[in-house]
């Protein structure tokens, strides 16, 4: 994996950081080929390709809820030898025109840190980036996901945690444990922090979303990260859902971000061809790449 001192070095203006690939059962299922000529089309020097990693196999064992949530979050531990083979031949074929850095988006659970940790030392030195990110909480019953759906949010997570902002301190807390989580080839960008507010407009508009325990958790992270040198996902996938429409994190937390100094890179998070620049302007115009 690409160093600290390399991740500064790249142009965040001209860097999309976080996007998936045909390897995604919950994708489009479009050619990554195709995603790569949208980049390029859309003015990226640089372009990430994070797809899910495989789940832990206990996950199955332990993960309860929406069977789509659970059967669709990653690739199948047996997809990584092609996946790696077809990044990798793609990463040559465009190498003048588009610099691709192949890696994954991985899921945090504080159960597998071991499992992930042995991952790591495995895959490490065959990617170039990677994210770590929180999809899903521990409840009661099982491992809940975050992003599935409304209806399975509702019944999974808010049920577990009580109220929105319950479910928003439980998994900041999980965001916190990522980021003090210490293992040899650990990613160094944290994705989506604010995903628990996916639904939000869906919900009555006064909801409360946010405490002063939600603040000091988003304060604390983002004092972590910029004491650790690390950077993170400004994802702008979120603008263009009708049950959330903002960032992740959203503009507020963004703002302060960048008071702590902390790198943004721009994240499509996309999953289809025609969102490889979805919020690319909106990152611009705010000089999120400052």
């Amino acid at each position: 994996m690409l160093s600290n001192n390399d991740f500064n070095r790249i142009d965040r203006k001209t860097w999309n950081g976080h996007t998936h690939t045909e390897f995604c059962p919950h994708g489009s299922g479009e050619d990554t080929e195709d995603f790569i000529k949208a980049a390029i089309q859309a003015g990226f020097k640089t372009y990430s390709v994070t797809e899910h990693f495989p789940m832990p196999p206990d996950f199955y064992e332990h993960a309860v809820g929406s069977r789509h949530a659970i059967y669709t979050a990653a690739m199948s531990d047996r997809e990584l030898p092609e996946y790696l083979r077809k990044m990798n031949r793609l990463k040559e074929k465009y190498a003048d025109k588009i610099r691709l850095l192949i890696g994954f988006e991985i899921d945090y659970f504080s159960q597998y840190q071991r499992w992930t940790a042995q991952m790591l030392d495995v895959y490490g030195s065959a990617i170039d980036d990677a994210i770590l990110s929180v999809h899903f909480l521990p409840t009661v019953n099982g491992l809940r996901a975050i992003d599935d759906s409304d209806l399975d949010f509702r019944t999974g997570v808010l049920a577990a945690y009580g109220t929105p902002v319950g479910v928003a301190n439980a998994y900041l807390k999980t965001v916190a444990e990522a980021i003090d989580w210490q293992v040899t080839n650990k990613p160094q960008r944290y994705g989506h922090i604010m995903l628990y507010r996916k639904w939000r407009n869906l919900f009555d508009s006064r909801t409360v979303w946010e405490d002063h325990a939600t603040r000091d958790l988003l304060k604390h992270i983002l004092q972590k990260i910029a004491a650790r040198h690390e950077f993170l996902d400004c994802n702008m996938a979120g603008l263009f859902r009708t049950s959330q429409t903002e960032s992740s994190p959203n503009f507020t937390w963004l703002a302060q971000a960048q008071q702590f100094g902390i790198p943004l890179v721009y994240g499509a998070d996309a999953h289809r061809v025609a969102d490889v620049a979805q919020g690319y302007n909106t990152y611009l115009e705010n000089g999120y790449d400052k």
